[in-house]
């Protein structure tokens, strides 16, 4: 399966911004945006095209939930066949297993929790998934696959109820989480992306 190995620290420096594709380092001083700034491309200012602009938009999304671009074509073909594509698209990036896996706390970035998916370390509904655009649905139970292990106790120390998303709940043990319902407009309010930009893109 293709992927992107590019560095993460390099993506960043690119969009000028901070995708958070390194956990906890992306908040320290070892942040190399922090260190060196976003990448100069000229030393003249240019004015920023709609369409450079709309471009950007959608490497940052793209990049944020670590995807090659023609899965998420896709992913954006699907939401635009789903009503509004700008909200649609949010809602099914949030839905993929990795993502899920990062929201709960098991992983401190979307790489890492992609790593945990693929390896065989979580599983949905009792069953090991190591798919990580897996689609979550609702009332689906999303557990570590080796609940009892040492790893697995690890990764529960993480996991902070009352920072979970507001469509998932921790079921008496914190190694068994439930998608209560499917995330909603509101719940994807906060993502720094102007999605509108990226529908106009892939519309032309």
């Amino acid at each position: 399966m293709a992927r992107d190995i590019s560095p993460s620290c390099k993506k960043c420096r690119r969009e000028g911004e901070k995708l958070f594709l390194k956990g906890e380092r992306c908040l320290s001083e070892k942040c190399a945006l922090s260190r060196r700034g976003a990448k100069e491309h000229s030393r003249f200012v240019r004015r920023t095209s709609a369409y450079a602009q709309q471009l950007k938009e959608k490497q940052k999304l793209r990049l944020m939930y670590g995807m090659l671009e023609g899965q998420f074509r896709r992913f954006f073909e699907l939401a635009d066949k789903r009503g509004n594509p700008a909200i649609e698209l949010l809602l099914l990036l949030e839905r993929r297993l990795d993502n899920v896996v990062y929201r709960i706390g098991w992983a401190e970035s979307r790489p890492q929790a992609r790593q945990l998916v693929r390896h065989g370390h979580v599983a949905v509904g009792g069953k090991k998934v190591d798919i990580p655009s897996y689609s979550v649905q609702a009332d689906d139970i999303v557990t570590l696959s080796s609940p009892d292990s040492s790893f697995a106790q690890e990764k529960t120390e993480h996991v902070d109820s009352n920072r979970l998303a507001p469509w998932m709940s921790v079921e008496g043990k914190q190694n068994r989480i439930r998608i209560t319902r499917l995330p909603a407009a509101e719940d994807v309010a906060e993502i720094p992306v102007n999605t509108q930009l990226v529908v106009e893109l892939y519309s032309k």
